[in-house]
């Protein structure tokens, strides 16, 4: 499980966001979850009633907004239930800015038109006291509390996941090599570089300045993307040039090489040798 925290300005425009389909600007995208104290039903209303919950605060807050994020894995996100989602949230908002969510007024959203379902979650800085509620390190409280909630429900701890996505790099790093291995000495120019990598399901991605010169490019197969020099050192473009100028030379050579037939001594009719 993956959390975020972060106080902002907050705008009408960021809660939008939440509202706003990203392929279709008509459509709303996804879907209420919880919210409290909070009445207001567009993106403008909902943001300026947490806002005013601020007027309380004697101290003139500049980024008057928290703007949280908890995002469980793949296969944990399908299974959690809207009831046990809502739990969680007000679990992670109540361990990490140290608040009672019954008396603080917080909006959620969730999101699930990306490979991970996510739920946003905006509330005002100041507490039921009209005490600033700290931003202090928030990120890395949101982070230990999501790891200790997501061992508490038996869920998909950060730190698993990030091992799992190191191997599965690992492993479309050393396929990608290999691949690559299998054409490279045949290529006798960049083109020919990007068809024969094609070929093998490797696709290569360039990267072209404002000048409109190749000044890089990455590696893509499957779901791994990377850098050329982060898959092989030796396919940086300077290192590829020097390999295409050798095997340019080589098969020359090899096409140019004539098998010159040879004759042994013998006679003619009229009895000359030849």
């Amino acid at each position: 499980m993956i959390a975020k925290c972060k106080a902002v300005g907050g705008s009408a425009a960021g809660m939008a966001y939440l509202f706003q389909d990203k392929e279709d600007k008509t459509k709303i995208r996804g879907y209420e979850l919880d919210r409290n104290m909070l009445i207001g039903e567009s993106p403008n209303e909902l943001m300026s009633e947490l806002k005013a919950w601020n007027r309380d605060n004697a101290k003139e807050l500049k980024n008057g907004v928290f703007s949280m994020v908890l995002s469980p894995a793949g296969e944990d996100g399908k299974a959690l239930n809207d009831m046990q989602l809502r739990k969680l949230c007000q679990s992670f908002m109540q361990d990490t800015l140290g608040i009672d969510p019954s008396t603080q007024p917080y909006y959620m959203r969730v999101h699930e038109d990306t490979l991970q379902k996510h739920v946003h979650i905006y509330l005002p800085r100041t507490n039921a006291q009209g005490k600033t509620i700290s931003d202090k390190l928030c990120q890395y409280r949101a982070m230990n509390v999501a790891d200790r909630l997501a061992k508490e429900y038996g869920l998909t701890r950060a730190m698993e996941i990030q091992r799992e996505n190191v191997q599965q790099l690992a492993m479309g790093r050393k396929e990608i090599q290999c691949q690559l291995n299998k054409v490279l000495k045949h290529c006798r120019s960049f083109e020919e570089f990007k068809e024969q990598s094609r070929s093998v399901g490797v696709e290569v991605l360039e990267s072209i300045n404002k000048q409109g010169q190749l000044q890089g490019y990455r590696l893509k197969m499957g779901d791994v993307n990377l850098k050329a020099s982060q898959v092989d050192r030796n396919l940086t473009l300077g290192k590829l040039d020097s390999l295409f100028q050798q095997n340019s030379i080589r098969i020359a050579q090899e096409l140019s090489r004539v098998i010159i037939p040879s004759f042994s001594p013998g006679r003619d009719r009229g009895g000359m040798r030849y």
